[in-house]
C-alpha cells in the first residue's frame, strides 16, 4: 500500500468517526497539501458545508453530521445547545429547522445557524454520538427561557424517562440564573414541595421559569 493509500484510508476512518465530515485543519494533519484540499473541493470529492469545513465523498449528511460541521466551524469550544442539543439528547420528538450554537466569543453570523454566546462551565458540556453540545441541566435551562410552560414540561417529563434528568446537576448549573428581584420573590413563594421533589415533572417548568427570571412564570401570586 502507498503512502497516499494510507493517508486516503486515515480519511476514511476519520470522515466515518465524525459523521462524515472534517475540517482543513485535519487534512492538513493527514497530510494533505492545502491545494490537495482544494482540488478534491473542485472536483466534487470534498463538498464544503462552512468555511474550512467539508462532506467527504457526498452531500447526503445526518444531522448529526450537520451539527457536528456547524460546531466545528465555530471554533473548538463551541457546542451544539437550545432545541439541537434537545433533539440530539432524544427530548424533543420533531427536529429543529436550524442548528443552534453556542460558542464563547462572538462570531459572524453563518447561514442555517442560530449563534449564542456564552461561556460555559466544564458540567454543561457533554457529547453524545461524538456531537460536542451542552449538557441536558443546561438543555433544559436553555428553553426554559423560550418554550411555554407546557412545552417545557413534557421536555423534563421526557428527560426523566429516558433517565437523564439530575435534579442537583439542575440546581448547580442554575446557580446565577435568577435574573431579577420580581423573579426572586417569586422563586420565595414555591411551595417547599416544588423545590425538594425527586421528580421533574409536572409543574417543573414553574421552577424553570423563575430561574430564567422570565416574566410569564405561572407561579400563582
Amino acid at each position: 500500500m502507498t503512502d497516499k493509500e494510507r493517508t486516503h484510508q486515515r480519511l476514511a476512518a476519520l470522515a466515518k468517526q465524525q459523521h462524515g465530515v472534517v475540517t482543513t485543519r485535519q487534512l492538513a494533519e493527514l497530510g494533505y497539501a492545502r491545494e490537495s484540499a482544494s482540488y478534491a473541493s473542485r472536483s466534487g470529492r470534498l463538498h464544503r458545508l462552512h468555511r474550512g469545513v467539508y462532506a467527504v465523498g457526498h452531500t447526503s449528511v445526518t444531522w448529526e453530521g450537520r451539527c457536528l460541521a456547524a460546531v466545528l466551524s465555530c471554533g473548538p469550544s463551541a457546542v451544539v445547545s437550545h432545541t439541537s442539543a434537545a433533539w440530539l439528547w432524544g427530548l424533543l420528538r420533531t427536529r429543529p429547522g436550524i442548528i443552534h450554537v453556542t460558542a464563547p466569543t462572538r462570531r459572524h453570523r453563518k447561514a442555517g445557524l442560530r449563534l449564542h454566546f456564552a461561556r460555559l462551565a466544564d458540567e454543561d458540556r457533554s457529547v453524545c454520538d461524538g456531537v460536542p453540545l451542552t449538557a441536558v441541566p443546561r438543555v433544559l435551562l436553555d428553553l426554559a427561557a423560550t418554550l411555554n410552560a407546557t412545552r417545557l414540561d413534557q421536555v423534563i417529563e421526557r428527560s426523566e424517562e429516558l433517565r437523564l434528568f439530575d435534579l442537583r446537576a439542575v440546581e448547580h448549573s442554575s446557580v446565577g440564573r435568577v435574573a431579577t428581584p420580581a423573579a426572586a420573590d417569586c422563586a420565595r413563594r414555591l411551595p417547599s414541595t416544588a423545590k425538594t421533589s425527586p421528580s421533574p415533572a409536572p409543574g417543573w417548568s414553574v421552577v424553570f421559569s423563575i430561574m430564567c427570571g422570565r416574566r410569564d412564570c405561572p407561579c400563582p401570586r
